[in-house]
């Protein structure tokens, strides 16, 4: 059975194939022609019937009837295998193609022996019908048949030679003669029919490339993410890939104008482009519109003229929306300060550009930079959260405060600059005084309310410079002296301002060439003892040489003591040096009791200067009782406190003794005496200079020389240059003294003669 469909399946391979190579969807198109082209297919079952019956009619023999009969028959079977055949087709199943092959066959072999009865039947009228009749027949098999070129030449060749034959047999001379021509006859009908196939092999091949590339195009299209247009010469649309797009309201409508879809102001942008794309020149346009739901959209539009006669215009709108919110998106960042959302320096340098190059403008305007105070310390204690909650709340109470068209901007840290519009300085100082208002509303966080107090600086346009940077400057400057001043206030920028400043940097740099040059020179200034007149020690004081060798002060460098990274420096630097000396002096075999050395609050904030002194002294194998350390009242104050209480209680645990220094000038109160291990008191030289002449002073000192006795202390009293003085803190029962009367600061290498010269008077 297998074996049989097989040879089925071979056969009907040959009789429906073609010398052609095809592929396989066009060999099924080509084969599903023997059901196509009814007309042709009906024709030739009723013109074959109709002969018969007139053959038939004419002769009714068995032969002629037979005939008859079975055209009928076959018309049905053929008729019925065509319709079940484009059913299946149409339904997308297989339809019997062999069967409908071997049908048109058993057809075509019918017409021939039809058409050899009437011929030699002797009836010319019936034998010339049925040669007309084939003749007609066969030029149908050709053109309804030569998809399938084999089929068509096995149904011409079994409807003509039985055609053939019947002339050879006949005994008219003429007919013959036309059989003989008949072979040519159905060569040329046969090669018409297999050139036929090629022509439309070739036509169907170049028609499904057309119709691939068209596919393929149609899909590139629709799968683009532009919107692709094209328009005619008058600029209308013909074509549009994505009709039913999200821009389908402005690109969707085919024969509308182009141009009358843009928006009016970008109509001679578009205009433009399509001229230069006239001009063969590809043309670029960017635009911007509101979509349906009222959201901007931004296109990007490439203009191009077709390579064709056509004269038409290809455009290329591409939707760069997200690109564009990108760059706005980065241009805002550039701009503005993450942490608050406020403009940030760029913003205001532009702004004050342009202010002071407009002078109709700039006159009438003032910068102020504000900077929160004790910023650090809030970050320190309560963590950088709680700062950044401060900040923001800062910058929406200035919102707040500003009118419309001022401007506040981040700079950066805790620091706010605001450009205002105002007049004269008293405008500032009311606009400052809003701001003070709006902030003294302390800040909540958490369990937690915080102050938020800022020091302000002004400079007014133009009169404080005619450049963005000189304005900037006298801002700070303004703000370098409102904080100096003590904090929380507003100062504008005057003149003298800036010479304060220009003191101040000749001083911090005064101070970085003396560390550079190791230049600080301690001088040390005796303490005397009231009593008998013996030096019990010395206090060390920092002098420092300039670049010409002069010996200068510390007031010449006193801003660096205040700066972190300068003032620790110096700290160490003099420390060492006085150490040096003491381990020098015990080396000589000069006797002294102790050296005093100056410490200041933020020695005791640099992260543990204060706390190496123990180790410094051992490292020289020098006694603690050498050295004396002098501090000043505010030193107890402030948060730090405790640990500046933990820090003097281990060098007092060590044996260093701790001296309060201008006692009576400060915050200290009794209980700061009780409170930290305090050995000496030091009456401020304030007190000392008006004895003899302030009935105040000499009451303030004995006050301390009695508290300080009463609290097991020695009292030292600074500043004595007269007798008279030393007479009456003798009297008061002052321990110490110290001053010119006795000597002034003097260097290291003196301090040996000073002690020798001391004991040779007190021998004599």
């Amino acid at each position: 059975m297998s074996a049989a469909l097989a040879r089925f399946d071979r056969l009907a391979g040959w009789l429906l194939g073609s010398r052609t190579e095809v592929s396989g969807a066009m060999a099924v198109r080509l084969q599903n022609g023997l059901f196509a082209s009814v007309p042709i297919f009906i024709g030739g079952i009723v013109n074959t019937s109709v002969v018969a019956a007139i053959a038939a009619a004419r002769q009714p023999s068995a032969a002629f009837i037979g005939w008859l009969i079975f055209e009928l028959l076959l018309g049905v079977i053929r008729i019925t295998v065509q319709l079940h055949g484009r059913r299946a087709i149409a339904a997308g199943a297989h339809p019997p193609r062999l069967l409908a092959a071997l049908l048109s066959c058993v057809w075509a072999g019918s017409l021939g022996v039809g058409t050899f009865l009437c011929i030699t039947s002797g009836d010319w009228v019936l034998a010339t019908i049925a040669c007309l009749s084939a003749a007609a027949m066969v030029s149908g098999m050709c053109l309804r048949n030569f998809g399938t070129p084999r089929l068509s030449a096995a149904m011409v060749l079994l409807a003509l030679v039985p055609c053939m034959i019947a002339g050879l047999l006949t005994q008219e001379p003429a007919v013959p003669i036309i059989s003989a021509q008949l072979p040519i006859f159905m060569l040329t009908i046969l090669s018409a029919s297999f050139a036929l196939h090629k022509m439309l092999v070739s036509w169907m091949s170049t028609t499904n490339e057309l119709e691939r590339s068209e596919s393929l195009n149609e899909t590139i299209l629709r799968s683009s993410p532009d919107y692709i247009l094209i328009l005619d010469r008058d600029y209308e649309v013909v074509y549009c890939n994505r009709p039913d797009g999200m821009w389908a309201e402005p690109f969707a409508p085919v024969g509308q104008n182009w141009l009358s879809m843009l928006a009016e102001a970008d109509r001679p942008l578009a205009t433009r482009a399509l001229e230069i794309a006239g001009a063969e020149q590809p043309a670029n346009i960017g635009i911007h519109r509101l979509n349906s739901v009222g959201e901007r959209r931004w296109l990007d539009i490439a203009v191009n003229r077709t390579s064709d006669a056509s004269g038409r215009f290809i455009v290329v709108a591409r939707d760069i929306t997200h690109q564009k919110r990108t760059e706005e998106k980065a241009l805002w960042m550039a701009q503005h300060d993450a942490l608050t959302g406020l403009p940030n320096r760029t913003v205001l340098q532009a702004r004050l550009d342009a202010l002071l190059a407009d002078e109709g403008r700039r006159d009438g305007h003032a910068m102020l930079i504000l900077d929160v105070d004790h910023f650090k310390s809030v970050n320190d204690t309560l963590g950088h959260d709680a700062g950044d909650k401060m900040l923001c709340i800062l910058a929406q109470r200035l919102g707040d405060v500003l009118e419309e068209q001022d401007l506040v901007t981040r700079t950066g840290g805790d620091e706010f600059a605001l450009v205002i519009a105002a007049p004269c300085e008293a405008a500032v100082e009311e606009l400052t005084e809003r701001i003070f208002d709006r902030l003294r509303e302390p800040v909540s966080h958490g369990d937690r309310l915080l102050d938020c107090s800022v020091s302000i600086g002004a400079s007014l346009l133009p009169a404080s410079g005619g450049s963005r940077s000189e304005v900037m400057k006298a801002a700070d400057i303004a703000l370098y002296a409102a904080k100096a001043a003590g904090r929380g206030q507003l100062r504008i920028f005057e003149p003298q301002m800036m010479l304060d400043v220009e003191q101040h940097q000749t001083k911090m740099t005064a101070a970085r060439q003396a560390l550079k040059r190791d230049a600080i020179e301690p001088h040390y200034q005796p303490k005397v003892a009231l009593g008998s007149s013996r030096i019990v020690g010395f206090e060390a004081l920092l002098r420092w040489r300039d670049r010409n060798g002069r010996l200068c002060g510390p007031d010449g460098i006193l801003p660096a003591f205040e700066d972190p990274s300068l003032g620790e420096a110096l700290s160490e630097m003099m420390l060492r040096k006085v150490l040096d000396d003491i381990v020098s002096w015990r080396s000589a075999g000069v006797e002294f009791e102790h050296v005093a050395i100056n410490v200041a609050g933020g020695d005791f904030r640099r992260g543990g200067f204060v706390e190496t002194i123990p180790d410094q002294l051992l490292a020289r194998s020098l006694p603690s009782t050498c050295l004396q350390i002098e501090v000043t009242e505010n030193v107890f104050l402030g948060q730090c406190a405790q640990e500046v209480e933990q820090t003097l209680r281990k060098l007092s645990n060590h044996g260093v003794r701790i001296a309060l220094d201008d006692f009576g000038t400060g915050y200290a109160s009794l209980s700061h005496l009780n409170q930290f291990p305090v050995d000496l008191l030091k009456i401020d030289r304030s007190f000392t200079e008006k004895l003899g002449s302030s009935p105040d002073a000499e009451a303030i000192a004995a006050t301390v020389i009695n508290l300080g006795h009463c609290f097991g202390m020695e009292v030292v009293a600074e500043g004595v240059e007269t007798p008279g003085q030393e007479a009456i803190l003798l009297g008061m029962g002052c321990d110490t003294g110290q001053g010119y009367l006795y000597a002034p600061a003097m260097p290291a290498d003196d301090v040996p003669a000073a002690l020798a010269e001391q004991d040779d008077a007190l021998r004599a």
